[in-house]
C-alpha cells in the first residue's frame, strides 16, 4: 500500500471510532452510530460520495440486523460500499465483480476474527438488558472499534485494488 493511501487509511480510521463511540448527550436513549453506519460514513468520505442515505441506510443493520447477532454490522458497511462503487445500475449487468470483492473481504475478516456473525464475536444476546450493557461495558470500544479499522482499512485496500484492474 502506497504512503498516500496509508495515511488516507489512518485518517479514515481516526474517523470511524468517534462515529462508533462518541455517545450522545441522550445516552442510552441515543446512541453512538452503529458499526455499519460507522463503515458508511467512513467510506463514503473515501469514495466521494455524499447521499442523506448514508447514514440512515445502515441503521437496521447494526448489531448483527437489528441486535440480532447476525451479520457484523462492519460486514454489512463495507458490502454497502462495495456496492455504492461497483454496483449494478440494471439487471442487465454483471453483479460477479461485487461479489467477489465482498468475497474477499469476508474471508479476510473470518480468517482475522474467527467468524462472521455478531454474537459469535462478541458472545452475548444484545436484545437483553445484560447483554447490552456488557457489551457497552466491555465489547463495544474495545473488540468492536479493532473490525471497524479494520474494515475500513481492507475495505479501500480491496477498492483500491479494483480502481487499478
Amino acid at each position: 500500500m502506497s504512503e498516500s493511501r496509508q495515511t488516507g487509511v489512518k485518517e479514515l480510521q481516526e474517523k470511524v471510532v468517534p462515529y462508533f463511540c462518541d455517545r450522545p448527550s441522550n445516552f442510552p436513549t441515543g446512541r453512538p452510530y452503529n458499526c455499519c453506519e460507522s463503515v458508511l460514513l467512513a467510506l463514503s468520505e473515501y469514495l466521494g460520495v455524499s447521499s442523506e442515505l448514508i447514514p440512515k441506510i445502515g441503521t437496521a443493520i447494526g448489531a448483527g440486523v437489528g441486535l440480532n447477532g447476525l451479520l457484523c454490522g462492519s460486514i454489512s458497511g463495507v458490502a454497502m460500499a462495495i456496492g455504492i462503487k461497483h454496483g449494478r445500475n440494471s439487471k442487465e449487468e454483471n453483479p460477479q465483480p461485487a461479489w467477489n470483492m465482498v468475497g474477499k473481504y469476508v474471508a479476510s475478516f473470518k480468517e482475522k476474527f474467527g467468524a462472521v456473525n455478531c454474537r459469535q464475536l462478541t458472545g452475548l444476546n444484545l436484545k437483553t438488558p445484560e447483554g447490552l450493557k456488557g457489551y457497552f461495558a466491555r465489547v463495544h470500544d474495545y473488540e468492536c472499534v479493532n473490525r471497524l479499522k479494520f474494515a475500513v482499512e481492507k475495505a479501500i485496500e480491496i477498492l483500491s485494488e479494483q480502481s487499478e484492474a
